[in-house]
């Protein structure tokens, strides 16, 4: 057992805090931790020892705390959320529930949602959760409203329309698209309520995945939204969970469906399966970082390989990882690699990956050892790539205007960008305590706090929450 470092975790049973080690078996990156009265627990972490090492060298992060914490350090983390003056990283989402109802009655689901319209917050409470999001969070200030299925409330675009009056700088929906798909009426007033993304539940490009999970038929209605989107000019992020018994086969198929939707469809996020709410025998479908992304490179044939896919800018380097890639006549161009080593911000990423770009491209030496003062780099971080449309090896690479140029070559396709990600939430069985200090994805509470993503849903072994539904 060759041990990578000592971990502070959860005991799957009773939640009490327990002690562990993370170490290399076979190649593979398992965490053992033992509870006095339950005994020992083994989850698998990595099933690839030199992907996890390649990921920590290829992440470097500054750090910025949140701007007001909201609570004290007594009992120690995850116990005294949030977000508490230990936490070590801002919020770059604040996830907003609007509602714990939800028109589908899905075989996993973490928010274990009901039809319970009693418990929906008020218009009051909500105000006071988007105060909570300005008080803490610096800007720009990022909002997802979610539940539950946010599109149940009638008054929707009025919560839409507050936020935006409060000065909330983004605001995205995450839905099951059900009822946009067939309200007409009722999408145009969330889109003239000033939303700006639609982040849509897309497990996968057949019925039959769907019937799985959820028992009817939502291909269609997934593509009715897109297409709703489209017309409305709103940007639409694909959210498929991912399991290996369930949709696995489908990662390629999903990220092709993707291609052939952009501008409008901007990325797909997926989220393997973890163990939270209602998760019956979907997880023993469970599936590591690198067992998606080795299918993905297998399922689009090579065209995008898992050195493509480097850690996220966000919590830490095993928190998830994201590829950005250009759409050309149904081929992927991917602009990211982790050979180009670790950068400190988006700015930096877009640079290094211009640089590499740019000597495949054949462009000017000059431009190459000057490249973080130009402007390129910053367009790419902002989202803003290109298509293969012309010949690159010709282009003049310095930053004028001049046609045939660097940046007209930019301007010319900048619609052509797919951002393909993904976000290994923890469980009770996968729990480390440094990564939850370092989440920047909180959910804000009814009460007034910010709790980390994965502290909100964390449930013991019977189902039993640390902090969801516990008042």
């Amino acid at each position: 057992m060759d041990i990578i470092n000592k971990v502070e975790s959860l005991c799957p049973e009773c939640l009490r805090k327990i002690e562990g080690v993370k170490y290399v078996e076979d190649g593979k990156v398992f965490i053992k931790k033992e509870c006095d009265d339950h005994g020992s627990f083994t989850a698998l972490i990595s099933n690839d020892v030199d992907h996890y090492r390649k990921m920590e060298e290829c992440f470097d992060v500054d750090r910025k705390r949140v701007k007001a914490p909201l609570t004290d350090v007594d009992k120690g983390c995850p116990f005294d959320c949030g977000i508490c003056p230990s936490h070590k990283q801002d919020t770059c989402l604040a996830v907003v529930e609007v509602t714990d109802r939800c028109d589908l009655d899905c075989t996993y689901c973490f928010a274990n949602s009901s039809m319970d319209k009693s418990l929906d917050p008020d218009m009051e409470t909500i105000r006071k959760m988007f105060e909570t999001v300005k008080k803490c969070q610096n800007d720009p200030t990022c909002i997802q409203i979610s539940g539950g299925e946010p599109t149940l409330r009638d008054d929707l675009p009025e919560i839409i329309k507050m936020g935006r009056e409060m000065g909330i700088d983004h605001i995205e929906l995450n839905t099951n698209g059900r009822r946009i798909a067939k309200d007409q009426e009722y999408f145009d007033k969330i889109a003239s309520a000033g939303i700006d993304s639609i982040y849509l539940g897309f497990d996968g490009v057949s019925d039959d995945v769907y019937m799985q999970r959820t028992g009817k038929k939502l291909f269609d209605v997934k593509s009715e939204v897109i297409n709703r989107c489209e017309k409305a000019d709103i940007g639409v992020v694909l959210v498929p969970l991912v399991a290996k018994n369930y949709n696995l086969h489908e990662t390629g198929k999903i990220i092709k469906f993707a291609s052939n939707k952009v501008p409008t469809v901007r990325g797909v996020h997926f989220q393997p399966v973890f163990y939270s709410g209602r998760s019956p025998s979907m997880l023993e479908g469970k599936i590591t970082i690198v067992e998606l992304l080795e299918a993905i490179e297998d399922q689009t044939n090579g065209q995008l390989k898992v050195e493509n896919f480097t850690p996220s800018l966000m919590p830490t380097a095993h928190c998830g990882t994201t590829c950005l890639t250009l759409v050309n006549n149904g081929e992927f161009i991917p602009l990211t690699n982790t050979s180009l080593g670790a950068a400190k911000s988006a700015f930096d990423v877009a640079s290094k990956t211009k640089n590499s770009i740019m000597g495949r491209w054949k462009g000017s030496e000059k431009e190459k050892e000057d490249d973080d003062s130009s402007c390129c780099g910053e367009i790419i971080a902002k989202g803003s790539c290109c298509e293969k449309q012309i010949d690159v090896t010709s282009l003049d690479t310095s930053c004028s205007n001049s046609e045939g140029g660097w940046a007209d070559f930019i301007e010319m396709s900048k619609d052509n960008y797919l951002t393909i990600s993904m976000m290994a939430f923890q469980d009770v069985w996968s729990y480390e305590r440094e990564r939850v200090e370092n989440c920047c994805i909180h959910v804000v509470t009814e009460n007034g706090k910010f709790i980390p993503f994965c502290n909100y849903n964390l449930t013991n072994c019977k189902g039993e929450y640390l902090y969801r539904n516990t008042g």
